[in-house]
């Protein structure tokens, strides 16, 4: 993304993955991040090693954006200014990065 570990504000935070696994984050950093018509400066934890993700949107940033998630509806809506805005999942690409996140973590028998 063209940053560096300079650009980060020192912090390790225990992050745990979706199977279990721990990784400690090497620092935050904030990001202009713009989705929907939005633009917000948000904090992200930063992490080394492999993902499947880009980025995961948390809570921190739900509650800067106002947004309301629904698991059921898979989608999570925040009002603008022109009106509430939308965001869709897409339950086979989640499934499918579920089970890469699983391939990474699992070691072959000895």
């Amino acid at each position: 993304m063209g940053f560096s570990e300079k650009d980060l504000q020192k912090k390790t935070i225990p992050l745990f993955g979706f199977s279990g696994e721990t990784a400690n984050s090497l620092g935050d950093i904030v990001i202009p991040t713009y989705v929907g018509g939005v633009n917000k400066q948000i904090r992200y934890l930063v992490i080394d090693g492999p993902s499947t993700y880009i980025v995961i949107l948390g809570r921190p940033w739900l509650h800067q954006m106002k947004a309301v998630p629904s698991t059921y509806h898979e989608c999570k809506k925040f009002p603008t200014p022109w009106g509430v805005e939308t965001i869709r999942g897409a339950q086979e690409e989640a499934r499918g990065c579920y089970k890469k996140a699983l391939k990474c973590t699992t070691s072959p028998p000895a």
